[in-house]
């Protein structure tokens, strides 16, 4: 499906800087969209070569390989993807640019994670375009810098194909995911309990030049400080009571690899004092040493928290909040994609019929109405464990109302969420009631009602005692 020209919109072009000589590809069935983008693309100084179909495209690469291909996705014979997934045999460093229609979304969406640059969709303005190109032929030319300075250059991983939705929040963390994973730049990402953020973290590593290196998680907010200090940094023999053998810490057996560090926030000052070390000095001293020893270890870590907040309030050092916020990646919370819920219960009613040989093959009307509609405080993992409960106890090949927890069947009533309502409770208020009535429910049983949230004990307790519940 060709961009009409009278979709575009001209804005001012901004002062850059671009590749020398890029070359751009373009692919469309419209003959006026081709002159078009032509004549932009053009106007910034590249050499252009533009084709009809996705065949005739390939037929270029013959006599010369395009920095970047700029490619609509509805054309007939071979689509945008099927141009893509050639594009990446024949040349992995060319970076393509897809172009779709309003409502093809989730075609979009296939295409970022088959390794597309960017999409953009239509309307979109000039300078958007320009925009976009620029920044490929920049990530083309940082991938050329990679090959010539004996750095690994890895195909995507398939890391990404694991987070599922294809609302406009999760396609814009696809593309940022795209867009960071093969920098070496340290990665904040922030978002609520259960919305996904190792998985996020993991697609990163699996997506960059790292790849063949370790990955390493760790949970900062269920160890003690000296535990964690011990685990991050290691210790000598001898260093303390019970140190009866030298043990490498998880940075240090991260090397040439990545470290996640997971609820960052949780942190103590004086674990925050030798993490800015890490990141500044690229080198840590394990406890007891007297010698410091240097990692080759990429940060990505992740909050729950506000780290803005706690600097103001002096509880995270401003320096070392400025360190692991290079790149900060929102992930949404259920609440905020409820658009994506009915995939996510396909992929998880698959996942779990498998591994349970089970044979459930949907979700009864009633059944996935309570499921739309649930409040979700424990996001993304709370839904995976209601699915899975669900598969193993239910009798039939549908999921039925009674299949799922009593927190679904009868949830507690939310108020009007207008600002003005004079009934309206912040999150951590929702929260709080939503696990007192869980808790209530089970009779207190704390394990029970942490599988019925979808999050792990540690986090239970630690929101119990964070909310006064015990």
């Amino acid at each position: 499906m060709a961009v009409a020209p009278a979709f575009l919109c001209d804005c001012p072009p901004g002062g850059h800087r671009i590749m020398p000589n890029a070359t751009i590809l373009i692919v469309d069935d419209e003959p006026d969209t081709l002159t078009l983008l032509r004549e932009i693309m053009e106007k910034e100084g590249y050499q252009v070569h533009t084709t009809t179909s996705s065949q005739a495209a390939l037929d270029t690469f013959e006599a010369q390989t395009p920095d970047v291909v700029l490619s609509d996705i509805q054309m007939p014979h071979m689509d945008g993807l099927a141009l893509l997934a050639e594009t990446r045999k024949r040349s992995p460093l060319t970076q393509v640019i897809l172009l779709t229609a309003y409502g093809s979304l989730s075609t979009a969406v296939e295409g970022i994670k088959a390794g597309a640059f960017d999409y953009l969709s239509k309307p979109f303005a000039l300078e958007e375009i320009r925009s976009v190109v620029r920044r490929a032929c920049d990530h083309k030319r940082t991938l050329e810098d990679a090959r010539e300075t004996s750095q690994p250059l890895l195909p995507k991983g398939d890391g990404i194909n694991q987070i599922q939705g294809n609302s406009p929040s999760m396609v814009a963390v696809y593309k940022l995911i795209a867009r960071v994973a093969p920098t070496e730049s340290t990665v904040l990402i922030h978002g609520e309990t259960g919305t996904g953020k190792e998985l996020i973290a993991r697609a990163i590593h699996a997506n960059s030049l790292r790849r063949e290196g370790p990955f390493i998680a760790v949970d900062c907010g269920t160890l003690t400080e000296n535990l964690l200090e011990s685990e991050l940094f290691g210790h000598e023999r001898g260093a303390f009571t019970g140190a009866i053998t030298l043990k490498k810490g998880l940075l240090e057996s991260a090397n040439h690899g990545t470290c996640f560090l997971d609820e960052i926030g949780d942190i103590s000052p004086n674990l925050q004092s030798k993490l800015l070390r890490v990141l500044q000095e690229h080198e840590i001293r394990r406890v007891g040493a007297m010698e410091s020893l240097k990692v080759d270890v990429r940060i990505i870590a992740a909050t729950n928290k506000n780290l803005k907040k706690l600097v103001e309030v002096g509880k995270f050092r401003e320096d070392l909040y400025y360190r692991l916020n290079v790149v900060t990646l929102h992930l949404p919370s259920l609440r905020e994609r409820v658009e994506d819920i009915p995939t996510l219960i396909d992929y998880f009613l698959t996942k779990y019929t498998r591994l349970n040989n089970k044979v459930v093959t949907g979700v009864h009307p009633q059944a996935l109405a309570l499921l739309t509609h649930y409040f979700w405080p424990g996001n993304v993992r709370e839904l995976e464990h209601t699915i899975e409960r669900a598969v193993v106890m239910t009798p039939h090949s549908f999921i039925m109302p009674h299949d799922l927890p009593l927190a679904l069947v009868a949830p507690p009533v939310q108020p009007d969420q207008s600002p003005s309502h004079p009934d309206w409770k912040t999150l951590e208020q929702l929260e709080r009631e939503h696990i007192l009535k869980v808790l209530d429910a089970q009779k207190g049983d704390e394990h029970r009602t942490a599988e019925l949230l979808g999050i792990h004990r540690k986090t239970l307790q630690r929101k119990l005692k964070e909310y006064g519940l015990r």
